[in-house]
């Protein structure tokens, strides 16, 4: 088995190194380097003709479809967390607002959607109250003027609280 290594040929050259380091300068040493050149590059030759390509390009087709596999679901994974960071912002927003107006509410819950330009917005918005007040209205003109959830996609919800 004539098995040529890349270790293989990184020790040779350093031992072929040493031998030139001891060698005096001269014809002799001029000689010495010239074949141990080639007997590096006849080395790497065969390192390079015993090589399975087949394989070789198989490994670099399933290595590439690894990577694409990551990829996608890196992307999928940023997608998902970008959701939900709209969604917590806009639900977050909702609830000072609410808060500023004095405005119980039981609930909140914001449904958005994937645009073409890339990015999740907010679509719709599920708000349970305990009272229908003129602070709920003010509070549905707000969200349509500042996350753009118009009147019609925002559901409100009166819930008492007794019982």
């Amino acid at each position: 088995m004539n098995a040529v290594t890349l270790r293989g040929i990184c020790v040779t050259s350093v031992l072929f190194a040493l031998v030139l380091c001891l060698l005096p300068e001269g014809r002799e040493k001029q000689i010495a380097s010239l074949c141990a050149t080639a007997a590096l590059v006849l080395m790497f030759l065969g390192l390079v003709r015993q090589n399975d390509w087949g394989d070789y390009a198989l490994s670099l087709s399933e290595a590439s479809a690894a990577a694409d596999a990551v990829s996608l679901d890196a992307d999928a994974k940023s997608k998902a967390l970008n959701r939900f960071v709209i969604e917590q912002k806009c639900e977050e927003y909702i609830w000072d607002k609410a808060a500023d107006l004095s405005l119980p509410l039981k609930d909140v819950e914001i449904h958005v959607q994937w645009r073409d330009e890339g990015v999740w917005t907010p679509e719709s918005v599920r708000i349970t109250a305990t009272e229908y007040s003129q602070k709920l209205e003010r509070l549905s003109g707000l969200i349509e003027a500042q996350l753009g959830i118009p009147l019609s996609r925002q559901e409100l919800e009166i819930e008492n609280d007794s019982g």
